[in-house]
């Protein structure tokens, strides 16, 4: 059996923030997909459905997914970066002032957004966040259609768009890449972005949107292709095991391999599924439980408003974003 070793070495950061701007890309499973069903099934064009910003379906049922990252690199300087920017415009709106993330990207204090995949609950939001900061960088995967090209430059976007190559990662800074795996989902959606941390002391660490792409065809990219991959630290973001809260003996057997991987903290979002927590809860593997606060239907994922603190904080990072709501966890 040939071994392969690790040989990219993106550096380290100290430690990485990650808050929890929305977490629930809507309210109600069965009106998204019922509404799904009625513009021609999973294969239609997501652009031909008249949600908002597009039009006025069902808008009370929209949210979003989104995340600030904050990263302190091994020099003691700080780096932000927005992941995901939500659906529904009015919902990210509020969400964007409550936690002070208008401010952030009025004063040039977020260097990039990175776009996981082109999903409505994933981008369709983009206009909350261009309309603060339209030259922004941003970072998209292989497989965006020109429809989405074009709703990025319509929403005012004036800076530089940037296309992942499929499986040649970006160091976006010193410990932090990002990946575009090639995958193709529900309602015409190709490929994905993860992001991948390197934290000192403490080894490697994923960061997805949807997780279209296989949870454990993911972790297995960085133990092949990144210096310090061996050692998986934590996990954040959308597993997409059981979304539609189906389950069988293959995801059994995914649970079951998870937990051979000496994860030491993991966190969900909606794309996960609950009885996916419940089974990963069941198997032993540490997931941490939200607070099922603001907007966040249940306690099984990493609720709206949670900051969840990655690495060993040195004491120079002391600004405070948003309100004194906020709930944080170390990890």
């Amino acid at each position: 059996m040939t071994t392969i070793t690790p040989t990219l070495d993106i550096g380290q950061i100290r430690r990485l923030r990650i808050l929890c701007i929305s977490e629930t890309g809507w309210h109600d499973t069965a009106t998204v997909f019922d509404d799904i069903r009625a513009a021609g099934g999973a294969q239609t064009d997501q652009y031909s459905i008249p949600w908002p910003p597009f039009g006025p379906l069902h808008a009370d049922n929209a949210a979003g997914f989104s995340a600030l990252l904050e990263a302190e690199t091994s020099d003691g300087s700080v780096r932000r970066l927005l992941f995901d920017t939500g659906w529904n415009p009015e919902w990210m709106d509020r969400r964007f002032a409550e936690e002070g993330i208008d401010r952030l990207l009025q004063e040039g204090r977020i260097e990039a957004l990175i776009l996981s995949h082109e999903h409505f609950d994933h981008f369709w939001g983009i206009g909350s966040t261009l309309k603060h900061c339209p030259g922004i960088a941003i970072y998209i995967p292989e497989g965006f259609h020109p429809e989405g090209l074009a709703f990025i430059r319509q929403q005012g976007h004036s800076g530089p768009l940037i296309t992942v190559p499929s499986e040649q990662p970006v160091v976006l800074f010193p410990g932090l890449a990002v990946v575009s795996f090639p995958m193709s989902t529900l309602l015409q959606v190709q490929g994905e972005n993860v992001l991948y941390a390197r934290l000192q002391d403490h080894g490697l660490s994923m960061i997805t949107g949807c997780g279209h792409g296989g949870v454990l065809n993911l972790l297995d990219y960085a133990r092949r292709t990144f210096i310090g991959g061996e050692h998986i630290h934590a996990i954040y973001g959308g597993l997409h095991l059981s979304p539609l809260e189906d389950w069988d003996a293959q995801r059994d057997q995914i649970v079951n391999t998870l937990s051979s991987y000496g994860i030491a903290k993991m966190a969900c979002n909606h794309c996960t599924g609950r009885v996916a927590v419940e089974k990963m809860l069941e198997s032993g593997l540490p997931v941490l439980r939200g607070t099922a606060r603001y907007g966040s239907q249940t306690d099984l994922f990493l609720a709206t408003a949670t900051c969840w603190n990655w690495g060993e904080m040195s004491g120079r990072v002391t600004d405070r974003i948003g309100t004194l709501r906020r709930t944080s966890v170390q990890g």
